[in-house]
């Protein structure tokens, strides 16, 4: 029998669950040479209830616990991707992309016409698997002063800028049934 998810709205109470998922899921990328050294650090708490208290953070769950999450934000007129993680061992499920649909939703409902995110171009579970949902890489030249902003940041945060892409996924043209 196969287990049934559903997606919620994150809790206060569920921001410890989120810390652990996003551990476990970070050490998928041990040994790729891109952030070895960033495997034990985990999204900002204080900004991390802030969003939860803005409705902005939901979880996929199992009947007993969570296995995933996705964070976003409003940029401007787009919406943000901040983080979307699943732990390992429900990989391959269609639990990221039912994650994924459900920021689509939030996002029409915002009126913002498309989600943004910053990704590593050549993991396969991140750009490769956004462009089959129908993410568009971006040109540097179609940066704007926000994407400007989280590049300098996350070069400040130690990440290899040179492996990372921005994408945007155009909600009048989405792949996904939403």
């Amino acid at each position: 029998m196969q287990e049934e998810f559903f997606i919620r709205l994150a809790q206060d109470s569920d921001l410890e669950c989120i810390r652990e998922i996003e551990l476990e899921a970070a050490k998928r990328f041990k040994g790729l040479g891109l952030i070895d050294h960033l495997l034990e650090q985990s999204f900002c708490q204080k900004r991390l209830k802030e969003l939860i208290k803005q409705e902005q953070v939901w979880v996929v769950s199992s009947q007993t616990f969570p296995v995933g999450f996705t964070i976003m934000s409003i940029l401007g007129q787009e919406a943000y991707l901040e983080e979307i993680s699943v732990l390992p061992q429900y990989g391959g499920q269609g639990l990221g992309t039912k994650l994924i649909d459900i920021v689509c939703q939030w996002s029409k409902s915002k009126g913002l016409n498309s989600i943004l995110l910053s990704t590593f171009r050549s993991v396969r579970w991140n750009a490769p698997f956004y462009e089959k949902l129908g993410f568009k890489i971006l040109r540097s030249q179609e940066w704007n002063h926000e994407m400007h902003k989280i590049r300098t940041a996350e070069k400040l945060h130690g990440y290899p800028i040179d492996e990372r892409v921005f994408m945007r996924l155009n909600l009048t043209k989405t792949k996904l049934d939403i």
